[in-house]
This record gives structure tokens, C-alpha cells and sequence, in this order.
């Protein structure tokens, strides 16, 4: 059982992703620079959710935020698991510091049409809220929301902005423009 302590986040835990990131698109640019490679990172990624935790959203903000709730409460969203030190870092940087690692234990499920069945449980990251909790709404936040209505500015906001991950990375890794930021 995860013992809900913040920590130093480990560069080969997988991931519980449950906001912006779940959108595919946005994710391969995140680690990719290049939003149209779903397929490339859409292979990381396995249906799962926490329990013990809520999404709501963030004033003035188009993202969400975890925090810890009612134990029966739970977020659904996908694991996934680095290949590289540098796709954790670019997931890092992209949270920024309005949010902190986590661990916490995930459940994996095996997504069947509309069934999602659990397989098993996995201990992961997960970004929660490090700032004010005034900050939040009571609202839940929504992906197909996010999708409909900001995704598009979104990545037409950072289109020719690429992530930067460790050195350890080749030329052949950095597609268009790098910059290290911290995005919100």
C-alpha cells in the first residue's frame, strides 16, 4: 500500500496520468514535440484509476488537480510507463511546481469495449496539488471537455516548443525548437 508520502520522484516509476496529459495529442507532444505521434506514446499507456483521491479543477485554469478525498472516491486515468529518463523529465518539467510526486498504488485495468476489469495493482507517481487548496473548485474537471473546447489552442500554443529531457537523448530525439519550461 502506498504510504502517501512526498518524495523525490523515481525516473523508472510509471506514471498515473488523470488530466490534460490523458489527452493523447497532448502527451506526444509532451514527450515527443510533436502532437501527431499518438501511436509512438498511446503503447505506454494502460487504463487505470486510484482510489482515495478526487480531480477537480482549478480556478482560472483549463487543468485539473488531484487531492486527497474520501477513501470510496476515485479518478480514472491512465498508467504509463516512461521509456527514458528524459520522457520523465519532460513530464516533470511540464507539471511544474504547482505539483508534487506521489506514490501511490494504482489499479491497472484491462479495458474490454466499455468493460474495464481490474488485473492488478501497481505502485506509481502521481502529480498531486502542492499549492493552495483555495486555488480549486469544488467542480469535477472533465477530459472530453478539456478535448472539445481548449485542446486545439493548446497545442497551438506549443507547436514548435519541444520539452527538454536529459542529455542522454541524441539529436535524432529533438524535433523542432527545445526550451526548458515550466508549463501550467
Amino acid at each position: 500500500m502506498a504510504d502517501g508520502k512526498s518524495k523525490t520522484p523515481n525516473i523508472s516509476e510509471p506514471i498515473f496520468l488523470y488530466g490534460t496529459l490523458c489527452s493523447v495529442p497532448l502527451l506526444a507532444w509532451a514527450l515527443t514535440g510533436d502532437s501527431s505521434k499518438v501511436y509512438d506514446v498511446a503503447r505506454l499507456l494502460q487504463p487505470a484509476k486510484v482510489y482515495g483521491y478526487a480531480r477537480v479543477a482549478v480556478k482560472h485554469g483549463d487543468y485539473p488537480a488531484a487531492i486527497k478525498h474520501e477513501q470510496d472516491s476515485e479518478i480514472d486515468g491512465f498508467l504509463l510507463t516512461p521509456e527514458t529518463t528524459s520522457q520523465r523529465k519532460k513530464l516533470d518539467d511540464f507539471e511544474g511546481e504547482a505539483y508534487k510526486a506521489e506514490s501511490v498504488t494504482v489499479t491497472v485495468l484491462d479495458s474490454n469495449g466499455a468493460h474495464q476489469t481490474p488485473i492488478g495493482f501497481v505502485e506509481a507517481d502521481i502529480y498531486l496539488w502542492a499549492e493552495s487548496m483555495d486555488e480549486l473548485t469544488d467542480e469535477p474537471w472533465e477530459l472530453a471537455t478539456f478535448e472539445k473546447e481548449r485542446l486545439k489552442d493548446w497545442l497551438d500554443l506549443f507547436e514548435g516548443i519541444e520539452l527538454v529531457g536529459e542529455d542522454e537523448e541524441t539529436e535524432a530525439d529533438h524535433l523542432g525548437n527545445s526550451v526548458n519550461s515550466t508549463l501550467e
